[in-house]
């Protein structure tokens, strides 16, 4: 799942080749064998793209921190909204501003 995450956060940031690759073996569950014959690599090539492309990615979250930012406000969002419980009108233009910073799961 943090794959995932991380991808959605940093993803074009990366070459087109490590986002196509990327997409296949994450997303689209391709296995190592089928990604190198469509992209007429070898399978260790593969596995050693998608390696340098994990490792890269986790760099750049351990430098920008946009990912756990990100987690931060989704925690504070809900810390909010659960102490607005009571408070319905104002529990509603809090959820409005969740939902416009992308925060539609708090």
């Amino acid at each position: 799942m943090r794959a995932g995450l991380l991808f959605d956060m940093y993803g074009p940031l990366l070459t087109d080749h490590q986002q196509e690759v990327w997409q296949l073996y994450y997303m689209e569950d391709w296995s190592l064998a089928e990604i190198g014959e469509a992209r007429k690599i070898s399978r260790a090539a593969v596995y050693d793209l998608l390696d340098r492309t994990e490792k890269l990615l986790e760099d750049y979250e351990a430098r920008l921190g946009l990912l756990a930012a990100n987690e931060r406000r989704r925690d504070r969002f809900r810390t909010l909204l659960a102490a607005l419980k009571g408070v319905p009108e104002v529990r509603a233009v809090v959820e409005q501003w969740a939902e416009e910073e992308g925060l539609t799961d708090v």
